[in-house]
């Protein structure tokens, strides 16, 4: 068979299921639309882009003596509790979350850290430290666990140094990281939270930062551990035992499920303090700021956290989307393997979920799918949009939409028909002799069909029709013309 032929086989091969995945994705996208349409809800594609978020209300909510709190749900963004959430306040030192953040980025644990004496003596010398001496060395392992358990201001100092060169290029950085976190109405001024009146965030804010902490692994092991040893250095010959101040960490308060968190206090702040705890499968992060006294901060943080716990349940968006989940309105079919959960071009990220009150169903949950413009296609996965989940005009939870090339060569030469069921122990096709197999079959088929003479049939429309009548106008204005210059004519 000529090559020119084969290419052109191909090449209609690709345009069916080219055009296949557009009118899935579209016929998707107008539900989508008309769901939002018809239950008059206000969408969120992402709770870091608006400035009026809101919290998933449900149950009553518990009285808070801060003067600002908040609780997030860690892998999705959704907010559980607010209050006050973008008022302005001080940190504190739970500001060393973001520093140690920083460090983890750009920066190894086995980094040798130098102390300068700008690090040792331009720290208020009565305020946290762990007595480290000029030209004394720690690892940046070691300099990170007394941040975070001990929370050393010089220790966050020289680790600035470290990272930048000074303190004033950290807090670039700091601020750099904040707005790419979308804590637009933060400044930070230093790496350790002692007052300044350009130091400054709001609940919000300091709960995006801590959930980008708190996704960290190793920011997760630091933050969870209740004691650590920093050993001999070269100045001090023995041994520094840290203990960590969470008092739901260290045991003073008991907390079901708590994994971590950071204090703070100054005069100004006052009271200042976040948690991470841990409950059936869901992170929450909890940010209480300008409390009047340690007893309330903790009542407060366990209040809000235990109504989160309560009254809220996680799902997982790819398994909810799973075309054998009865409760999907699903984003795949069944219908076509490009589609289909275990072999597909298309898929949802995995590990994103969504967060409902407890009693809501997943179909109660409005979603909006936004495709985005992709140039440039890497090889294997490629995000291409977003579909994002409100309830009760409360952003709830998202999941990328991600194609990946390489499974769609794959399809492109393998046959088009239904997964079969194999048989683990005889690996015998399970379905061989089943209707339903046969009904899939005819299924594909029928959609295929369709969509060949759904394209042959606007080709015509659009295409092959005006061409022809444009082409009758042209011969008819032709002979017109030459009948009007004609001597000669057909007696009729």
């Amino acid at each position: 068979m000529p090559k020119g032929i084969l290419n052109k086989g191909a090449t209609m091969k690709k345009f069916l299921i080219l055009i296949n995945v557009i009118c899935l994705m579209f016929s998707n996208v107008i539900t989508a639309k008309a769901e939002m349409i018809n239950n008059s809800t206000i969408n969120y594609s992402n709770p870091i882009d608006k400035k009026d978020e809101k919290s998933i209300i449900t149950a009553e909510k518990p009285q808070v003596n801060s003067k600002a709190a908040i609780v997030m749900e860690a892998s999705t963004g959704a907010i559980l509790y607010s209050k006050n959430i973008h008022g302005s306040f001080y940190p504190a030192s739970i500001t060393k979350i973001l520093t140690t953040l920083l460090a983890l980025e750009n920066s190894s644990l086995s980094e040798t850290v130098d102390f300068s004496k700008k690090a040792i003596f331009d720290v208020d010398l009565d305020s946290s430290r762990i007595g480290i001496d000029v030209g004394e060395q720690l690892t940046m392992e070691q300099c990170l666990y007394g941040i975070m358990l001990e929370s050393a201001n010089e220790v966050s100092y020289a680790v600035a140094e470290h990272i930048s060169g000074d303190v004033e290029t950290f807090t670039d950085l700091m601020n750099k990281k904040a707005k790419e976190l979308g804590a637009y109405d933060s400044h930070f001024a230093n790496p350790h939270g002692l007052p300044d009146p350009n130091h400054y965030t709001t609940a919000y804010d300091m709960a995006l930062i801590s959930r980008a902490a708190i996704n960290n692994p190793t920011f997760r092991e630091i933050t969870r551990s209740k004691t650590y040893t920093i050993p001999p250095t070269n100045i001090q010959e023995k041994a520094r035992p840290l203990s960590n101040h969470h008092k739901f960490i260290n045991g003073v308060i008991p907390f079901e499920g708590a994994i971590g968190g950071k204090t703070g206090y100054t005069s100004k702040a006052k009271y200042t303090l976040v948690t991470f705890a841990e409950r059936n499968g869901m992170t929450l992060i909890s940010v209480i700021m300008n409390c009047d006294s340690i007893q309330n901060e903790y009542a407060d943080t366990a209040n809000i956290l235990n109504y989160g716990f309560n009254n809220y349940s996680i799902y997982n968006i790819s398994e909810m989307e799973n075309p054998m989940n009865t409760e999907s309105i699903s984003l795949f079919t069944n219908n076509s393997p490009i589609f289909s959960t275990t072999k597909s071009a298309l898929k949802l990220s995995p590990e994103s979920n969504i967060v409902l009150p407890n009693g809501a169903s997943f179909t109660d949950a409005i979603k909006e799918i936004k495709f985005k413009p992709v140039t440039n296609l890497v090889e294997g996965e490629n995000t291409i949009g977003t579909i994002s989940y409100t309830y009760n005009g409360a952003f709830a939870g998202s999941a990328n939409i991600i194609f990946n090339n390489v499974a769609m060569d794959t399809l492109l030469d393998s046959t088009i028909l239904p997964l079969q069921a194999v048989d683990p122990d005889t690996g015998v096709n399970a379905n061989k002799d089943d209707k339903s197999t046969i009904s899939g079959k005819s299924i594909i088929i029928g959609i295929l069909v369709g969509t060949c003479v759904l394209g042959i049939g606007l080709y015509i429309i659009f295409v092959e029709i005006p061409f022809r009548k444009r082409r009758q106008a042209y011969h008819q204005k032709r002979n017109r013309r030459k009948r009007s210059s004609d001597t000669s004519y057909l007696d009729f």
